[in-house]
């Protein structure tokens, strides 16, 4: 039984995977932080690698424990991956991702304090501007959007959560403006969908 045609498929499936998730992370390229990049990339390389080599594993196996074999790699190579992907991603940030997704707010913006202490990333600085926002500190929320933009301009759902504060500080011109930076930086579709809503909702009040 030849493995090449479905290993090939598999390769180009990880591929699209590894693109989408780069792109998702491209941030981190723009800032250097090019050991996060790698770690949140790490486990669909491994998996890749077992993916490449099974058609050599499955050609020293005979016939009769062919399928065992397949699948007790094809397993194992399942939970590697899974495995990796928890330890090399910081569990706080998934942690304060659901925190804040609970609308534990102040509880998130503690712990997204904790990880800029260790990791000054903009990506953090801009979700503690969002929990400090929705939790009432307004001018916290401006100082942490503040420091993401500086850090990375191109960050575009740091010009997002900066609007939303400078909409809350009724600074609606300068919100308005920086909606429209949500555009020109980079952002995905749906923070330019929100965007384009949350500028409607000022051009109403």
């Amino acid at each position: 039984m030849s493995f090449f045609y479905p290993t090939l498929g598999a390769l180009s499936i990880l591929a699209g995977l590894l693109f989408v998730v780069g792109r998702q992370n491209r941030d981190l390229l723009r800032v250097r932080a090019y050991g996060e990049f790698l770690a949140r990339l790490l486990p669909l390389l491994s998996t890749g690698v077992f993916v490449f080599g099974l058609p050599f594993v499955m050609a020293l196996t005979d016939v009769e424990s062919a399928v065992p074999v397949l699948l007790a790699y094809l397993g194992g190579t399942a939970v590697l991956t899974v495995l990796m992907a928890r330890l090399l991603a910081a569990p706080e940030e998934r942690q304060a991702g659901a925190l804040f997704r609970r609308e534990e707010y102040e509880g998130a913006a503690a712990i997204y304090e904790q990880l800029i202490v260790r990791r000054p990333l903009p990506r953090y600085y801009s979700a503690l501007g969002a929990s400090l926002d929705v939790s009432g500190d307004h001018r916290g929320a401006l100082e942490a959007t503040d420091r993401a933009i500086k850090l990375d301009p191109k960050l575009g759902v740091a010009y997002y959560n900066r609007a939303s504060t400078l909409a809350a500080l009724g600074e609606h011109s300068r919100a308005r403006s920086d909606l429209e930076a949500v555009f020109r930086a980079d952002s995905n579709r749906r923070l330019r969908r929100a965007a384009e809503e949350a500028l409607a909702s000022l051009e109403k009040s």
